[in-house]
C-alpha cells in the first residue's frame, strides 16, 4: 500500500496479525486523547471506533486530516469505511481487494461472499440509481438528500 493519508481496513475476522504489516504506526486499542494523537505522525485504530457517534467520528477524522496525521482504521464495521478515501478488505490475513473506497464498495458480490454487507447509504444509492432516481452513488446522507431534492 502506498502512503495514503486515511485508510480503512475491514475484515470479518479481525486478527492482531494484521498489525504486523503496519509496524511504523502507533497502535491505539482503547481510550485516547487528542493530545496523544498530536504527538504521533501515524496512528492505527484497532477496532475501537465502532461505538463512536457520527459526530464524534467526523470530528476525529477531521482533526487527524487537519493535523496531517496519517491514520489507518482497522475494523469489522464496513460503515466506517465511508469516513476514509481508501479501503482495504482482508479475509483472514490476506488482502482481497483494495482501492478508492467507492470503487471497492462496487464489488458487492465479493463483499457479500465474505460476509460483509454494503454500508446502508451505498446500498440505498445503488438501488435508487437502478431506478434512475439519482445519477451517482453517495457515501453520505446529506449528498443523497441534496441530489434527490434538487
Amino acid at each position: 500500500m502506498k502512503e495514503i493519508t486515511n485508510v480503512t481496513i475491514v475484515s470479518t475476522n479481525l486478527n492482531r496479525r494484521l498489525l504486523e504489516n503496519y509496524k511504523d504506526y502507533y497502535v491505539i486499542e482503547n481510550n485516547f486523547s487528542y493530545d496523544e494523537l498530536l504527538q504521533k505522525k501515524k496512528v492505527l485504530f484497532f477496532n475501537i471506533l465502532n461505538n463512536l457517534s457520527d459526530e464524534k467520528l467526523h470530528k476525529l477524522f477531521e482533526y487527524l486530516k487537519d493535523n496531517n496525521i496519517l491514520f489507518i482504521n482497522i475494523t469489522n464495521d464496513i460503515e466506517l469505511s465511508l469516513y476514509t478515501d481508501y479501503l482495504m478488505v482482508y479475509d483472514d490475513s490476506k488482502i482481497l481487494i483494495e482501492g478508492q473506497t467507492l470503487e471497492v464498495l462496487k464489488n458487492e458480490k465479493l463483499l457479500k461472499r465474505i460476509g460483509l454487507n454494503l454500508p446502508f447509504m451505498v446500498e440505498l444509492s445503488f438501488l435508487l440509481k437502478d431506478y434512475d432516481l439519482i445519477n451517482e452513488i453517495h457515501l453520505n446522507k446529506e449528498s443523497l438528500v441534496d441530489e434527490l431534492w434538487k
